[in-house]
């Protein structure tokens, strides 16, 4: 072969740039008309004609209904299926890490969560695990390399990893401040991570993976401006803004766990608990239902999620506790509401199961008290949100072209 032909692209080449083309479109716009995929990439209408029948043989795209007639034959609408690829997901929690194997349909195909043990468990939150952060490493590596083993043995490679966590990372190097809610300090988590793949790596705080993942499959489809509370160890809010994610000049947009309360917040010092997290966070709940004489079942720390099952089997202490933490996120809710006028908030997966009477319960007590009472929907992906967002951030990090099967 020829120096010259080494710098030709081939047709073979310009067919797969041209199909990469029509799977972003798909993938950003949903499904669309043959004539609307020729509009977002200037393709002619030969070509989407040739390429989508091509790509419909190979199960990369399928029909999903028709455009309304408006007199002439009506058009079809396509779908990309998400082919035979997919991405790993991690969501560290304090308690636990939960991983999954994603398809680029955002279908969860395969679940699995490996625990913390006990001590690591009772210390976290208090500053006391860093002795504990080796033993957590392993897991989280044991947890991925069993990922990705499955994948290759199942024939969808993964193309790329996605981790969740509860601290703000900041970028490009991706470097993770202190995690209270894990008891560590600090987290050497990409450099670990990348002694054990070389795919795409994407880390990014819990709250913003759940934001995006609802912006992208979720509660939040069709809007430009949303905002998702997530409330589980700790306290954070991801914000999405002209469709992107919105993480401020130090990448601590959305760490409403340090919004100050009252007065005498101002007379305190906060070094790892903000002042909002500090009432409703997991360290702060279990403080708070120990002084009151309840427990949890094994001794561990309670997180909200924990009292509103507590407080759905009519325990008078828990009841107590959950109108307090929603006084708590209903102020949160107003000033993220007054300050950034989202289209949606919703309220994310450490309260899920509570929703049906938390959400009410925020619009009664900010009716009357601020200009606007916000548009407030519970989370629609479930428990698994923020593993889904966070393999929806790792998706956006694969080559379009790695798509189209060679």
């Amino acid at each position: 072969m020829s120096d010259l032909s080494r710098m030709t692209a081939t047709t073979r080449t310009v067919s797969t740039i041209n199909q990469s083309a029509i799977i972003r479109a798909l993938r950003d716009h949903g499904p669309l008309s043959r004539a609307r995929i020729g509009q977002l990439t200037g393709l002619s209408p030969a070509t989407v004609n040739r390429l989508t029948s091509l790509m419909a043989k190979q199960r990369l795209i399928v029909q999903d209904g028709q455009e309304p007639s408006t007199g002439g034959r009506p058009s079809l609408i396509l779908r990309y299926t998400g082919g035979p690829r997919v991405v790993s997901s991690l969501h560290l929690r304090g308690d636990r890490v939960v991983g999954g194997l994603v398809d680029f349909d955002g279908k969860l195909i395969e679940r699995r969560e490996l625990r913390f043990d006990d001590e690591a468990r009772n210390g976290a939150g208090n500053g006391t695990g860093g002795g504990d952060v080796d033993h957590r490493l392993e897991l989280i590596g044991e947890l991925l390399a069993g990922l990705l083993e499955q994948a290759e043995e199942q024939g969808t490679p993964c193309l790329s990893v996605g981790i969740s966590v509860p601290g703000v990372v900041a970028e490009p190097e991706g470097r993770i401040g202190p995690l209270p809610e894990l008891g560590w300090p600090g987290l050497p988590l990409r450099e670990f991570l990348r002694s054990r793949t070389d795919l795409p790596l994407v880390i990014e705080n819990d709250a913003n993976a759940l934001a995006y993942g609802e912006y992208r499959r979720g509660a939040g489809v069709g809007t430009s401006s949303m905002v998702a509370v997530l409330l589980d160890n700790g306290m954070g809010a991801g914000i999405i803004t002209k469709g992107a994610l919105h993480r401020g000049r130090h990448f601590e947009a959305g760490e409403i766990g340090y919004l100050l309360m009252e007065r005498s917040s101002l007379r305190r010092s906060y070094k790892e608990l903000g002042d909002l997290e500090d009432r409703v966070g997991s360290a702060a709940l279990t403080r708070s239902a120990r002084a009151r004489g309840l427990r949890g079942g094994d001794g561990a720390l309670l997180t909200a999620h924990d009292i509103v099952e507590l407080a759905r089997a009519d325990n008078p202490v828990a009841r107590e506790m959950v109108d307090e933490i929603v006084d708590m996120i209903s102020m949160a809710v107003a000033a993220l509401s007054v300050i950034l006028d989202p289209e949606v908030i919703v309220v994310g997966s450490g309260i899920t199961s509570g929703t049906d009477e938390i959400i009410p319960g925020i619009q009664s007590r900010l009716t009357g008290r601020i200009l606007r009472v916000p548009t407030l929907v519970p989370s629609s992906l479930g428990e698994d949100a923020v593993l889904l967002g966070a393999a929806e951030l790792a998706m956006g990090e694969v080559d379009q072209v790695d798509f189209v099967p060679r």
